[in-house]
C-alpha cells in the first residue's frame, strides 16, 4: 500500500511473519499472482502485436471488508497503479532496445534462473 499499512481484513488464516511476506507466482501462459495478507491481486496479460500488450488487474478482497469503516482498498490499488506504470514504462524503454539493429541477446544471468525456465517453458509449447 501507499502508507505500508494493511489496507483490509486477512484473507486468509496468516500465522506469525505471514503479516509481513508477499508470494508471487507466474502461472502459464499469462498471470502472475501476488498473494497479499490482505488481498490477492492478479495480472492477466494479453498479447495484442510484438509491440502491444493488452494487461488487466483485479484485486481481490476478503467478503466482509467491505462492510468495514477500516476498508481502503485505493491504498493498495494507488500502490499498485504508480508501480505498474513505473514496471510498464520500464518495458518499454527494453522493447525499445530490442528493437535496435545494434541489440545481440546474451545469456541470462546465473542469478536469474525463473526467467530462465519461463523461456524454456514457452518454447516447449511453441515448438
Amino acid at each position: 500500500t501507499m502508507t505500508g499499512n494493511s489496507c483490509a481484513l486477512p484473507v486468509g488464516d496468516i500465522k506469525g511473519e505471514g503479516h509481513n511476506r508477499v508470494f508471487y507466482y507466474s502461472i502459464f501462459p499469462n498471470m502472475l499472482l501476488s498473494m497479499h495478507p490482505d488481498y490477492v491481486m492478479v495480472h492477466q496479460l494479453w498479447p495484442k502485436s510484438p509491440e502491444r500488450t493488452l494487461i488487466f488487474c483485479d484485486w481481490f478482497f476478503h467478503p466482509e471488508a467491505f462492510d468495514r469503516i477500516d476498508f481502503h482498498p485505493n491504498d493498495a490499488i494507488e500502490f499498485w497503479d504508480m508501480t505498474n506504470r513505473q514496471d510498464w514504462h520500464v518495458c518499454e524503454l527494453s522493447q525499445q532496445g530490442i528493437a535496435s539493429r545494434v541489440y545481440r541477446p546474451g545469456p541470462y544471468s546465473p542469478r536469474e534462473s525463473i526467467p530462465a525456465a519461463w523461456d524454456r517453458e514457452y518454447l516447449r509449447h511453441v515448438e
